[in-house]
């Protein structure tokens, strides 16, 4: 069976697994972030020698900071997915849907993820909250931009993880075979909760 990511995009901080032989491990996939295992959900742009280079997560801050906030930051992008009202943004001239800006993100999550483990993944699973809106048509908005951004990534079979549930499984596969256990779990989101 081919490797699968499970990407947690989250509106300060993401992360990336592997679910490879049956065994799920959590990647290191900020590397330079004393919490390696989690990348900031944060996009940096700056423009150098007439070049428009992106940066992400820790290495985004760090750059930010040397170039003395001269460029574009970006942070909690995910909170817009189901806004109407987004259609594109101008980084230095060009311009960006919101699909791409998270792209650029998921991206960098899979080129790290698949440089860590050596192989090629096209499987995802990709968590989302519970409702990125009470309205109908805003939370599927939400999701469908997800799904062109992940494909933008070069995912190509997509399906979507509530997040509630994804702890609930993931706390369950460290029960002793045969254990059960009643829990509850809440989901204390920066953006959805």
């Amino acid at each position: 069976m081919p490797p699968i990511f499970g990407i947690d995009f989250g509106t300060s901080n993401s992360a990336l697994s592997v679910c490879k032989n049956g065994k799920v491990d959590l990647l290191d996939v900020d590397p330079g972030n004393p919490i390696s295992n989690s990348l900031k959900s944060i996009l940096f742009f700056s423009k150098e020698d007439g070049e428009i280079l992106s940066f992400v997560g820790h290495r985004g801050v760090t750059r930010y900071i040397e170039n003395e906030a001269e460029g574009r930051y970006m942070q909690s992008i995910k909170s817009f997915l189901p806004d109407t009202g987004f259609e594109k943004t101008s980084v230095f001239g060009n311009a960006y849907s919101l699909e791409e800006l998270i792209a650029i993100l998921l991206k960098v999550m899979k080129t790290r993820g698949q440089d860590i483990i050596g192989q090629d993944v096209q499987d995802l699973v990709l968590g989302r909250p519970v409702v990125f809106s009470k309205d109908p048509q805003r939370d599927a908005l939400a999701q469908d931009r997800l799904v062109r951004a992940a494909k933008l990534a070069g995912f190509k079979n997509i399906i979507f993880q509530m997040e509630p549930i994804a702890a609930a499984l993931s706390y369950e596969n460290t029960l002793p075979p045969g254990k059960e256990q009643f829990v509850l779990v809440g989901d204390f989101g920066a953006g959805s909760s």
